[in-house]
C-alpha cells in the first residue's frame, strides 16, 4: 500500500531547509558576513571557539535591525533585499533570500544584540532549535553581534559529518582570508586560536592582500585591470615563483560574491600555461565588476556559483587581463637576499667581476657605501644572475658560478625557451628553407587529423607541408634549424611530439612548442664552452628565462652557504 502524502510538520521543513542552506559551520559565517557587509558595515569581527563547532560570534558597525523587526527577521522568506520577482534580475546584495537567520536558528541556539543607527538603546532576543525563547532592550552600540551555539545539535544526522575543530576552522579562515580581499574597504579582525587576520580597511587591496598573504607576496604581486564593454576585471597576479600544488591561491570574486567558477579557473590556469611546470597553480585575486542584469545568482543554495550570460567573452577577458598583466610586467636585475647580501664571498665576487672591473649585477646595484642594494619587488619576467660558465655535468647540465650560489642550467630546457620565443617572433615574418627535392611522408591517420588542425599554423613558423592524397604529405620546405635528421625523421618525430602535447591547450602554442623541443639541444649531447656560453646570453635575453614552454625549470642553484656546510667551513 502506498503511504499518503502529507505535508511536513513546520518544524521538521525547517530543519530540512536549514541543512539545506548551512552545511557547516563556515556557511554560518558566510551567511552572516553577507548580512554585514549588506548592512554598510566597515568593521567586522570574528571570533571563534573549536573552529565555530562550539562557538562563532560576529561583530559589526552596520545599520543594524529595528527592535520591532527582530523576530520577523527570523522567519523564512524575510528580507528587506527584494520586494518583487523583477528585483531578482538586478539583485545589488550579497544575500536576498531570506533563509540565512531562521536557517542558522533551526540549526543551532542563537543569540543577536542589534542597535539600529543613531541610537543607543538596541535589542537582544534568543533563539533555541528555531524557536523564540526571550527578548530583552540592552544598551549596545550600533550594529549587530550574533552568537551562534553547539551548531548542528539539533540535528545529529548533519552533525556526525562534520570535520574535526581545526578542519572547520580552516574552512572558515579561507572564508574570511577571501572576503578580506573581496572587500579592502572593510576592516576585518579574525581570531581563530592562535590564527589572527586583521585588515586595515584602508581600501587598498595590496594592503588586505599583504595581511592575508604576507608582505613580501603583496608586494610582489602584479596589478590587473581591463575594461571593455560594461565588465571590470581587476586584481592582484603573483609572478610564475609564487605558486601551489592546488588551485587554492585562485581567488575569483563577481560582483563582491566569493564564486567557484570552473572555465574562469582554467582561464587563469592558461595565462600561466608556459610558465607553470605540471601540478602547480599561480596565485590570483580576481575582481570582476558585471551588470548584473548579465549575472544570476540565485542558482545555487550556498550562493557559490553563478550564472553568466556572456561566459565566453568573460572568460576570454580574464585571460587577456592576466596575460596583459605578466608581459607589462618589466625586467628586474638578480638581487640577492637581505640575509645574505653582506655575506657573499669576496674571491667569488672578484671572480664575478667583468673584464672592464664592474660586475654585471654589482654595478647596477652600488651604493655610497658599496654595498649591493635590495629590492623586494621581484617581477614576472626575472632576469637572470651573471653567470660564468664551469663546465657541462653528464653532457646534460651546464655547471655555472653566480654571485651567491651554483647553478645547474638543463641544457635542453633551456635551449627549448630559446627557440619557443625566437619562433615567437619569427611568426611576424616566417623563413623557410626550401628542400631540393619535395618528400613525401607516409603518415599514421592520427598524424593526418594532426596535420588538417595545425596546417595554418605550420605555414606561420616557415613549413610547407600538405596532405597528398591517402595516408602521405609532401614537404616541399622546411623553417631553418629543424635539425640535422632527414625530412621524413623530422616530420615523424615533430607529428609524435604534438600528438602526446598536453600541456599545453591552444593549438598555436602547441605547434610552436613542439617545434622548440624538436629544435633544441638534447641531453647527452656535449657543448662547447662558446656553445654553453652563448646558450646562456642567448637564455638572458628571453622573457622568462627560468621554465621551459612546458613549465619546467631551466635551472636549480644550490647556495654558496650549503656548500660550504658540507665541507664544515660553516
Amino acid at each position: 500500500m502506498s503511504p499518503e502524502i502529507h505535508l511536513l510538520d513546520r518544524d521538521v521543513a525547517a530543519r530540512i531547509a536549514a541543512g539545506e542552506v548551512i552545511e557547516r559551520p563556515a556557511s554560518v559565517v558566510r551567511e552572516v558576513i553577507d548580512n554585514s557587509i549588506d548592512a554598510g558595515a566597515s568593521r567586522i569581527s570574528i571570533v571563534l571557539e573549536a573552529g565555530g563547532l562550539s562557538e562563532i560570534r560576529i561583530t559589526d558597525n552596520g545599520r543594524g535591525i529595528k527592535s520591532d523587526q527582530i523576530e520577523l527577521a527570523f522567519h523564512r522568506h524575510a528580507t528587506s533585499k527584494i520586494t518583487t520577482s523583477n528585483d531578482l534580475r538586478t539583485i545589488q546584495t550579497l544575500g536576498f533570500r531570506g533563509e540565512a537567520l531562521p536557517a542558522i536558528a533551526a540549526a543551532a541556539e542563537v543569540e543577536i544584540i542589534s542597535c539600529t543607527t543613531g541610537q543607543s538603546v538596541g535589542v537582544s532576543a534568543h533563539f533555541d532549535g528555531g524557536e523564540l525563547l526571550d527578548t530583552a532592550k540592552v544598551p549596545t552600540a550600533e550594529g549587530t553581534t550574533l552568537v551562534v551555539r553547539n551548531l548542528f545539535e539539533h540535528l545529529p544526522a548533519r552533525k556526525k559529518f562534520l570535520g574535526s575543530a581545526s578542519a572547520e576552522g580552516r574552512q572558515i579562515t579561507s572564508l574570511v582570508s577571501h572576503y578580506a580581499l573581496a572587500y579592502p574597504g572593510i576592516a576585518f579582525s579574525f581570531k581563530n586560536g592562535r590564527r589572527e587576520i586583521h585588515t586595515s580597511g584602508d581600501g587598498a587591496l595590496r594592503h588586505a592582500f599583504s595581511s592575508v598573504y604576507g608582505a613580501d607576496d603583496g608586494e610582489n604581486m602584479l596589478q590587473i585591470s581591463l575594461q571593455e564593454g560594461g565588465v571590470d576585471v581587476a586584481g592582484l597576479a603573483g609572478p610564475s615563483s609564487m605558486n601551489r600544488a592546488n588551485r587554492s591561491g585562485i581567488s575569483i570574486f563577481i560582483n563582491g560574491r566569493w564564486v567557484q567558477s570552473p572555465r574562469l579557473r582554467f582561464a587563469v590556469a592558461e595565462a600561466y600555461q608556459s610558465q607553470l611546470p605540471r601540478g602547480r597553480f599561480p596565485v590570483v585575486m580576481l575582481k570582476l565588476s558585471i551588470p548584473s542584469e548579465e549575472v544570476d545568482v540565485n542558482v545555487h543554495p550556498a550562493k557559490a556559483e553563478v550564472r553568466l550570460r556572456d561566459e565566453r567573452e568573460i572568460t576570454s577577458m580574464v585571460f587577456r587581463a592576466l596575460q596583459n598583466a605578466l608581459d607589462s610586467a618589466p625586467p628586474s636585475p638578480f638581487f640577492l637576499d637581505r640575509s645574505k647580501d653582506m655575506n657573499v664571498n669576496p674571491l667569488l665576487r672578484e671572480r664575478l667581476t667583468a673584464e672592464d672591473g664592474k660586475n654585471a649585477v654589482f654595478s647596477q646595484l652600488e651604493t655610497k657605501e658599496g654595498l649591493p642594494v635590495q629590492s623586494n619587488r621581484i617581477s614576472q619576467r626575472e632576469l637572470l644572475p651573471w653567470l660564468r660558465v664551469i663546465g657541462q655535468l653528464a653532457t646534460t647540465y651546464i655547471l655555472t658560478e653566480g654571485p651567491d650560489a651554483l647553478y645547474l642550467l638543463d641544457q635542453h630546457a633551456a635551449h627549448e625557451r630559446v627557440r619557443y620565443e625566437l619562433l615567437l617572433k619569427s611568426t611576424k615574418s616566417p623563413s623557410s628553407q626550401a628542400l631540393f627535392e619535395p618528400v613525401v611522408v607516409n603518415l599514421p591517420a592520427e598524424h593526418l587529423e594532426i596535420l588538417d588542425e595545425h596546417k595554418d599554423n605550420f605555414k606561420l613558423l616557415g613549413f610547407d607541408i600538405e596532405s597528398f592524397g591517402g595516408n602521405a604529405c609532401i614537404v616541399r620546405a622546411l623553417p631553418p634549424e629543424t635539425g640535422r635528421l632527414d625530412t621524413v625523421t623530422i616530420i615523424h618525430n615533430l607529428f609524435e611530439k604534438l600528438s602526446g602535447e598536453q600541456r599545453l591547450s591552444d593549438p598555436f602554442d602547441r605547434v610552436v612548442a613542439s617545434v622548440a623541443c624538436h629544435s633544441s639541444v638534447r641531453a647527452g649531447k656535449k657543448l662547447s664552452m662558446s656553445e654553453m656560453e652563448r646558450l646562456i646570453d642567448d637564455l638572458h635575453k628571453t622573457d622568462f628565462p627560468r621554465t621551459c614552454p612546458h613549465g619546467r625549470p631551466t635551472l636549480m642553484q644550490i647556495e654558496i652557504e650549503k656548500i660550504e656546510r658540507q665541507f664544515l667551513r660553516r
